[in-house]
């Protein structure tokens, strides 16, 4: 508890009647100095209380001292010096203490701008009794602020010098200007009007103590989150002085709410919501008047959040941000936006969140949670990581040959998906049989899917599938019905079955070796299928009517064309994206046919086989359509055109029982050139991505039910006098469109 001094800020009070003044007429000490400033009003007249004093030796007691102007009112800024006329009797302090020293009579003084005024001091011999010695009268509050009509009690204390409390006796109460502020024997001060005043207090033994009051008729505001509540929600509402620092006002005040059945206010301002609906939450006191509107809302049935929590940590990077939503729900889903979701951050030096958008904020990395609370659910807790950045790898398929090695990077990325760095991880394979993985060097084993995955100190793994893949790919009826094999050229004798779909025919690998697309009649008609390098995964692409075959790949990897021939219709070539979308025709002609389309290495052209002249000849045209340019122009029937890297084209001219492949070089005029002499018909060709070598199946497909086929795959490197590798078949297996 702080004890009371005469204020060196005196608050304004009335002016007293006149005091009688004792003047003893002898030498003495000035004890204070006043301090330095600047005067903004000319003291007139000094005033002191008591107007006596009696004190036992060693007992002590303040005096207090106002000053005046010509106009009789209060410099609240004066500054007192005070003055003992014999030391060796009465001591004062620079605060205006006085304490007893030895029996006798002097005179204190208190001064200001060369006014004073004085009070006589008598000391007597005895000793203070107990109680009184060494004692001081505290008030409690030290000062009080109050509104016109305000009231506040004030509780006397005396205590020693030491701080232990003494007995108090009767205390006599005292407003200097009650026309501002009274006060009655409790102690109980009541704001009158505007304005400054000081309370006294007497207590036996000469114990005095003052207090400060200022009226102050200021503005009051209502405080309180009650703009929506939920049935019996309830809200504490505050009536406080802006202008006082916030102080709560707490006497004087009565509630009232307009509607009752929709929330009612107890004496102390707690509001209670009843039912759905508008009222108006009233409070009266001090002359003044302030109204609360409130929206009862009705009772959410459901909580609705996103993004879903989990059991798993959200993952987010430093910097980065996220929205967060939680929307209650009525009985009939409709939203509830006045229902009030409290949002609570478990560790803030984390993360920060803004309630106003739902906007979560990664400050530094560490675990923590964000909690949605809503009255009447169950808190619906969000785990959040933040994490130095999100772990990615620079692509998620990978396609291998065997013995084959590709690089895999782990970066770290922010939010927005932007590589921040490079990622510190420990790498694995799923299956190391098939492609084993170290920092990030990935090499092919074995034919086979594996998934090699880069794992961080925090988070899940990130993967990426690999998929091993043997040399060639071949359509082949080995097993009765057709499906897709793979073919190591080291090991040509053996056929490695990956799919055993029913009806699946011309399989052509993905530029990245990840996927495969061929037609099935597995679903009735000839459609486009696309699955995962194993053969997993299958996907319907196309189901128009009639029959799409002859899939080939765009460089990118992002579109097919194909041959699509219509029930009863001409066979033209097509384009359609990987997703199934954007399906547009290339040709349209009107005779003949349209067939065995190839892409071009720039994905600028497509070649094509068409019979619009009659004769079957090589066109070209480009990847969006539009007029086909004849590229041969012979006798014979040409086939399977298949572009060379270097955006050359080899073809297959017929000679009957035999067969000419034929290079057509890009951009030239010049007459095609004959690459490679076979002995048989050619029934179907590919070129490896290097450009370096051919497989092509020769022979004669036999009839339906007339006798066996009699083919040979041969894999032929396009070198001179390079010898050619022959894959063995079963006697009648029918083996078509090889693949690199």
């Amino acid at each position: 508890m702080t004890i009371l001094r005469l204020p060196a800020d005196r608050q304004e009070l009335g002016r007293p009647r006149r005091l009688v003044r004792h003047a003893i007429a002898c030498a003495g000490v000035v004890l204070g100095v006043a301090p330095a400033g600047l005067r903004a009003q000319t003291v007139s007249e000094v005033q002191v209380t008591p107007e006596t004093m009696t004190l036992a030796v060693g007992q002590k007691q303040p005096i207090f001292a106002t000053a005046y102007d010509r106009q009789g009112n209060l410099i609240a800024t004066a500054k007192f010096t005070f003055w003992s006329s014999d030391t060796s009797i009465a001591k004062v302090t620079r605060e205006g203490t006085v304490q007893g020293v030895a029996a006798g009579l002097a005179k204190v003084e208190a001064r200001t701008q060369r006014r004073r005024a004085s009070l006589a001091v008598l000391i007597t011999g005895a000793s203070a009794g107990p109680g009184s010695a060494g004692s001081l009268l505290t008030l409690e509050p030290t000062t009080a602020m109050l509104l016109p009509g305000e009231t506040v009690r004030i509780t006397p204390q005396a205590v020693h010098e030491d701080g232990s409390s003494t007995v108090v006796g009767k205390v006599t109460w005292k407003s200097l200007k009650p026309e501002v502020a009274t006060v009655d024997s409790t102690g109980t001060v009541l704001a009158v009007a505007p304005g400054k005043s000081i309370v006294q207090a007497s207590a036996p033994a000469g114990l005095m103590a003052t207090l400060p009051v200022e009226v102050e008729q200021a503005d009051i505001a209502l405080v309180g989150d009650i703009d929506a509540l939920g049935p019996q929600d309830a809200e504490t509402l505050l009536v406080r002085v802006p202008s006082q620092n916030n102080r709560e006002i707490h006497s004087g005040i009565q509630w009232q709410s307009t509607d009752t059945s929709v929330a009612t206010v107890d004496s102390i301002g707690i509001v209670t919501a009843r039912a759905p609906g508008h009222t108006e939450i009233v409070m009266h006191g001090l002359g003044l008047e302030r109204r609360a509107p409130l929206l009862v809302h009705k009772l959410p049935e459901r909580l609705v959040v996103s993004p879903k929590p989990s059991t798993e940590p959200l993952l987010f990077p430093v910097k980065s941000t996220r929205q967060f939503n939680a929307v209650a729900q009525g009985a009939d889903s409709a939203p509830i936006p006045e229902v009030r979701i409290v949002w609570e951050v478990g560790d803030s030096s984390r993360v920060a969140f803004d309630r106003t958008t739902g906007t979560l904020a990664a400050r530094d990395t560490g675990a923590t949670t964000l909690t949605a609370n809503l009255h009447g659910f169950e808190p619906v807790v969000w785990r959040v990581q933040v994490v130095p950045g999100l772990v990615s790898l620079d692509r998620t398929r990978v396609g291998l040959r065997l013995g084959e090695h590709a690089a895999l990077t782990a970066s770290l990325r922010d939010d927005d998906n932007k590589v921040i760095g490079p990622a510190t991880v420990q790498w694995s394979s799923d299956h190391p049989e098939i492609a084993a993985v170290s920092n990030g060097d990935v090499r092919g084993v074995s034919p086979g899917h594996a998934l090699v995955s880069a794992a961080a100190p925090w988070g899940k793994p990130v993967s990426a599938d690999v998929f091993v893949t043997a040399d060639l790919l071949v359509t082949s009826n080995r097993s009765g019905a057709f499906g897709l094999y793979q073919v190591r050229s080291d090991s040509p004798d053996t056929l490695l079955p990956i799919s055993l779909d029913g009806g699946a025919t011309q399989a052509v690998r993905s530029p990245d070796r990840t996927r495969i697309a061929y037609s099935s009649t597995k679903a009735g008609s000839a459609d486009i299928y696309l699955a995962d390098a194993d053969g997993r995964n299958p996907r319907h692409l196309t189901s128009d009517p009639g029959a799409e075959t002859q899939p080939a790949w765009t460089p990118d990897g992002g579109r097919l064309v194909y041959t699509a021939t219509p029930t009863g219709g001409v066979a033209q070539v097509m384009s359609v994206k990987v997703d199934g979308t954007d399906s547009r025709a290339l040709t349209s002609s009107t005779t003949g046919g349209n067939t065995a389309p190839d892409v071009s290495p720039d994905g600028r052209r497509v070649a094509f086989v068409s019979t619009r002249d009659g004769n079957p000849e090589i066109y070209e045209v480009g990847l969006e359509g539009g007029e086909a340019r004849r590229l041969t122009k012979t006798g014979d029937k040409e086939a399977n055109p298949r572009y060379l890297p270097s955006g050359d084209l080899l073809y297959v001219l017929d000679k009957g029982s035999k067969a000419r492949l034929m290079r057509l070089a890009s951009g030239s005029s010049a007459a095609p050139l004959p690459v490679l002499e076979i002995d048989q018909p050619v029934v179907a060709l590919d070129v490896s991505s290097d450009g370096d070598r051919v497989a092509y199946v020769a022979g004669k497909v036999a009839e339906a039910g007339k006798g066996k086929s009699q083919l040979s795959l041969r894999i032929q490197p396009l070198a001179p006098r390079s010898t050619p590798v022959l894959v063995p078949l079963h006697p009648g297996e029918q083996v078509l469109s090889p693949s690199f």
